[in-house]
């Protein structure tokens, strides 16, 4: 057995472990045994990913999401890819499982854990001894996982860890199959044939729908930019009927990281794509909105009726960004903890080797970024814009005066 085998090997075989204490229990005190804690579907009024339910249930923000960044790793080079300047050939060693399992210990409220990259699914190395063990610890304690991959690979990969997804979290910004080949590969130097690409495309929808049938969440993300535009409809159609996706996410794209040259839309022009799409939108098919740049406190009549009507369509919800509110980023290889989406203000903010993830939360928390934006209207279960949003719409805005206004506007504590 390697080495990394036997770090790795309390929770890789947690199953047959949890199974003997089950038993051992029961045979040798008349205990009553031990069972995996149950967890309410995922649905339209179940998002465990929502920054707000901390507030309502602990009275602040809490530190209830953990994202993992398990490899370096990709069979793609999205232009759009906020994390493309980090992907190689290799992946480094990770952390002993212990340390991670330890740090996760520690946070008493942790609710979710999302699994990024890379494409977490790429490497069996990563696979074996970083994805399985953290999908097996998340379910022994009853915490939602959700996984982010391009859907590309082989089905039996993504069979093989069923049981253990909540979401499968898939991005699809092609409008067309052309769109899908160039974009969706245009930061690779050398670029495989058209027949390949094609063919990853095919398995894709194909793993999506296969995947859908079987009783996976699968969640579709699009982001709202200059390229998905002119097809938001077609993509739409695609995701609810060919891809059989029970959500789909809509998310301005922002300049950020790796994708910082992009085209972006400008507000007027994102607002009216939002209007299209609740007019053209699957009424029966959940769709969420993220990180909108829209906010009650922003004395704009357009706004407050687009506002209105994102509340009261059926089947239509609005998440507030879970960056710094609930969720922190941690590499799997270095330790380095980010707030990811704040990754380009404040970089690296501490790392597990050293520092408790519930410590780390609360001194980010404490940060003159974080206090800048950390805003709150209960009235609207509102927790403000990322620095994402403010730097691009409101870069002159001060939205904790905006909070004190909407305070004492709605007698709000």
């Amino acid at each position: 057995m390697c080495e990394q085998d036997l770090k790795n090997s309390y929770y890789n075989s947690s199953h047959a472990i949890f199974d003997f204490m089950n038993h051992f229990r029961k045979k040798a005190f008349g205990m009553p045994t031990q069972s995996i804690p149950t967890k309410k579907p995922i649905s339209i009024n179940n998002d465990p990913w929502e920054a707000y339910n901390d507030v309502e249930q602990y009275g602040d923000l809490t530190l209830s999401n953990i994202e993992f960044t398990t490899t370096n790793l990709c069979n793609m080079r999205c232009s759009h890819c906020a994390v493309g300047y980090t992907l190689q050939t290799k992946d480094p060693e990770s952390l002993p499982m212990d340390l991670i399992y330890r740090r996760l210990d520690e946070i008493p409220t942790l609710k979710t854990i999302s699994i990024t990259g890379g494409e977490p699914m790429f490497s069996k190395k990563s696979i074996k001894h970083v994805v399985k063990p953290l999908l097996k610890y998340a379910y022994h304690r009853g915490i939602y996982v959700q996984m982010n991959s391009n859907l590309t690979l082989p089905q039996d990969r993504y069979l093989d860890i069923a049981e253990y997804i909540d979401v499968m979290h898939i991005s699809h910004n092609w409008g067309t199959i052309d769109e899908f080949t160039s974009v969706g590969f245009g930061a690779m130097e050398k670029q495989p044939p058209l027949k390949a690409k094609l063919k990853l495309y095919e398995q894709m929808i194909d793993n999506a729908s296969t995947l859908s049938d079987q009783g996976m969440f699968v969640s579709a993300e699009t982001m709202l930019n200059q390229s998905t535009l002119p097809h938001l409809e077609k993509i739409h159609n695609e995701v609810v009927h060919d891809m059989k996706c029970r959500r789909h996410e809509i998310h301005p794209m922002y300049p950020a990281d790796f994708a910082s040259s992009l085209n972006v839309l400008p507000l007027k022009e994102m607002k009216r794509a939002i209007h299209y799409l609740l007019d053209i939108r699957d009424p029966e098919t959940w769709m969420l909105f993220g990180t909108l740049p829209i906010y009650p406190c922003i004395n704009d009549p357009q706004d407050q009726a687009l506002l209105n009507r994102l509340r009261e369509t059926e089947n239509v919800t609005m998440r507030n960004d879970p960056d710094g509110r609930n969720r922190l980023n941690v590499n799997m290889f270095t330790g380095n903890v980010i707030v990811t989406d704040f990754g380009d203000e404040n970089g690296t903010i501490s790392n597990i080797k050293t520092d408790r993830l519930t410590d780390v939360f609360e001194q980010w928390l404490a940060s003159p970024l974080a206090q800048a934006l950390n805003c709150h209207c209960s009235e609207f279960n509102c927790l403000g814009p990322n620095v994402l949003v403010k730097n691009m719409y409101y870069p002159n805005t001060d939205f904790r005066a905006k909070e004190r206004e909407m305070h004492l506007m709605y007698n709000m504590d």
